[in-house]
């Protein structure tokens, strides 16, 4: 009986792999994936991590990726919910995800780097630092004592923010305000930055001790009217502004 071609094929298939066998394919390795498992070579890689709200939480995320193995060192930014990790050896990523779940935080996201953002390599920036350029706005205190009265704008409603570098929710207002400003040209910002890159050494700034004695943190807002009365104190920048609103309201209507 003749044998059939297809049986000739496998037979010497067969016979070829025998005499050579690294022709053998290696079985796949689910951890090859560089979106899940190990990455392909040593260097840096810029990661998306999600739940990072205060310089705590940045603290938290860089001794989990530190202690990843093949992580040699890693730099954190919770405002810009980021980390730049450099790596010595294989960084195996669904391990840095399992660790980072520990804590309630999540892994989004990697992408190998040449270099870590310049945001990645220096210091925390004032909420102030960046932002503001053409409007209404000051930084009259980098945590010294300051006299708030003397800094009201005549004729403007004048926001005091207190804000401090690591705190998340004070970027995040402060650029609500800037929209604002830019919307109300009535309003101007003199804001106080508790200096410092942790909340410990922020809050023993005298300008706590002077103005936020009994406040339970930041950011913190005091609106002025232009008059000059203490129109609002509180800790949400949306109610800042919706007091200034009905504020002015009310004096157009007095107007008319």
């Amino acid at each position: 009986m003749a044998v059939r071609p297809s049986l000739l094929v496998v037979l010497s298939l067969a016979i070829l792999l025998a005499q050579h066998p690294e022709l053998r394919a290696a079985p796949a390795d689910p951890s090859s994936d560089a979106t899940e498992g190990t990455a392909p070579s040593s260097g840096r890689f810029l990661l998306a991590i999600s739940g990072m709200t205060c310089s705590g939480c940045s603290g938290t995320v860089r001794e989990a990726l530190q202690g990843s193995k093949g992580v040699t060192s890693a730099a954190v930014s919770h405002l810009e919910g980021r980390a730049c990790i450099k790596a010595a050896s294989d960084v195996d990523f669904v391990a840095i995800s399992a660790a980072l779940k520990l804590d309630s935080f999540g892994l989004d996201g990697h992408e190998a780097v040449s270099e870590c953002p310049p945001s990645l390599r220096g210091t925390l920036p004032d909420p102030w630092e960046q932002r503001g350029q053409g409007l209404d706005v000051a930084i009259v205190s980098h945590g010294e004592e300051v006299d708030l009265a003397a800094q009201r704008v005549a004729g403007k409603y004048t926001i005091i923010d207190f804000g401090a570098p690591w705190c998340a929710p004070c970027h995040t207002a402060a650029e609500k305000l800037v929209t604002y400003l830019q919307e109300h040209s009535d309003v101007a910002i003199r804001a106080v930055s508790l200096d410092g890159q942790e909340p410990t050494e922020s809050y023993q700034q005298p300008v706590v001790a002077q103005h936020l004695r009994y406040v339970k943190g930041v950011p913190w807002f005091i609106v002025y009217a232009p008059g000059g009365k203490v129109l609002h104190k509180s800790m949400e920048v949306s109610k800042a502004m919706k007091a200034i609103d009905k504020h002015r309201k009310q004096r157009a209507r007095k107007r008319r």
